[in-house]
């Protein structure tokens, strides 16, 4: 996990419940601290509470627009701006920038795209993604020889071939999200719906697992991208 000083705290102001969900699991996954808002009103009740890194700003509020937000962020706090908006024309464009947005998005956007906005936004506060630094009696371990995964506590918990792989998989990226397609590639050769459905299964399946020994499930979704294994984890 992170220490509170490698905390970035992201503040998207989206007025879509999906949309917001959706953008704030994905960030999540990414190691960021997301709060999330669906009006202007909430915003400004929510900027004196924490220190922010990054907003992401919708244009279209049913309060306030969008812009005239970004323009308060510009002029009383540091916070970088992304604005996120479905206008399309150049001059809505130009009022984005001139408002303070460093980075302009237009729906549908891509959440890996806008993620790799957000890095580079903070590039220089923390690593881009979970630094792990806990120490290993506090990691999970995946004994691929027993077929077994054992939590923080020591919890043994038997795996079939595909769980051991698609542990595996995970374990390789810690903290980071792997693609939804890589993995039905990887465990069943093929992406349609057969093996969709068996991938959701097995996730399934293991966190019933892990959460019958007491253990709340590092696995965790990126919704409609793919997976990550949230806690520490060492492979032998």
């Amino acid at each position: 996990m992170n220490s509170a000083d490698d905390t970035i705290n992201i503040l998207l102001v989206e007025d879509d419940s999906d949309l917001r969900a959706s953008l704030a699991s994905y960030l999540t996954m990414a190691g960021f601290t997301v709060t999330g808002v669906g009006s202007c009103l909430e915003c400004y009740a929510a900027l004196p509470k924490t220190s922010y890194s990054v907003a992401i700003v919708d244009v279209t509020l049913p309060d306030q627009s969008g812009f005239v937000l970004a323009e308060y962020l510009r002029a009383n706090t540091d916070i970088k701006i992304v604005i996120l908006t479905a206008l399309l024309g150049v001059e809505d464009r130009v009022r984005g920038y001139t408002a303070g947005a460093h980075n302009y998005f237009v729906k549908p956007v891509d959440a890996q795209e806008l993620l790799a906005a957000v890095n580079s936004l903070v590039a220089g506060d923390r690593q881009k993604h979970p630094d792990n630094t806990s120490s290993n009696s506090e990691a999970w371990h995946l004994r691929r020889k027993a077929w077994q995964l054992k939590t923080a506590t020591g919890a043994a918990i038997h795996l079939t071939s595909l769980e051991l792989q698609f542990i595996e998989l995970l374990a390789c990226k810690a903290g980071r999200i792997v693609n939804r397609d890589l993995l039905l590639a990887s465990l069943y050769n093929r992406s349609d719906e057969h093996s969709a459905r068996a991938l959701d299964s097995l996730v399934r399946r293991l966190r019933a697992k892990i959460t019958k020994t007491g253990q709340d499930s590092p696995i965790r979704t990126a919704h409609a991208v793919g997976y990550c294994f949230s806690a520490l984890i060492t492979i032998d």
